[in-house]
């Protein structure tokens, strides 16, 4: 996450976005600095402002560890039993775990700079969009789930998906996108609607 270390910081709208991009609650952030929640109430709304030391905790807190963190999530990532992706905002694969690569055809390590918009159907396009005007690499949206048809870029076949996209927010500030995808059998889509989006902001998870 990237804040303004000048004399000049507003510590009131750095602490709100980072509490949204990260789905943290005041109370939850309170407890991680041994404040009560009265007390970050006060820093967002400007009436208070951190003292010089809680300001050198907040910075740590947001910046982060950095690349260890970047690893770590690479490694989660690739380590999944499920058919899990993580994508930038350019639809640009970052890591993926080995049911995904195997799904797709491709070799583990994938290519370097491997787009994944090939897989995006008519509908998983729509869907995209949807949620990015809606503010998902912005800290606006907490999760998409997608009914829709894949694309394998292996070009062998479309089938029928449900997939939960995730935003993955990144010490530097950068948003990703986590992918979590299943395949429907006939079963699945018997009890599901096609072609369906579904988006909950974070505004809906409350304070």
């Amino acid at each position: 996450m990237r804040i303004n270390l000048g004399a000049e910081i507003d510590w009131g709208a750095e602490i709100r976005r980072f509490r949204r991009l990260r789905a943290v609650k005041q109370a939850a952030l309170a407890e991680m600095l041994g404040v009560d929640q009265a007390t970050v109430s006060r820093w967002e709304g400007n009436r208070q402002a951190p003292d010089l030391g809680m300001q050198k905790r907040l910075r740590a807190l947001m910046q982060g560890t950095g690349t260890q963190d970047e690893a770590l999530l690479r490694h989660w990532v690739e380590t999944a039993v499920g058919e899990t992706a993580l994508l930038d905002a350019a639809r640009t694969l970052v890591a993926a775990s080995a049911t995904f690569l195997a799904r797709h055809g491709l070799d583990i390590p994938p290519p370097k700079n491997l787009s994944m918009a090939g897989a995006f159907s008519d509908e998983l396009e729509r869907a995209w969009w949807y949620a990015v005007e809606r503010g998902f690499f912005e800290g606006e949206v907490a999760s998409v789930t997608v009914v829709a048809p894949l694309r394998l870029l292996s070009g062998e076949a479309t089938l029928p998906s449900r997939s939960v996209w995730v935003p993955v927010v990144l010490p530097h500030g950068d948003v990703l996108c986590r992918i979590d995808t299943v395949i429907l059998g006939a079963a699945d889509r018997l009890c599901s609607t096609a072609n369906t989006i579904e988006l909950v902001a974070m505004r809906d998870l409350g304070g």
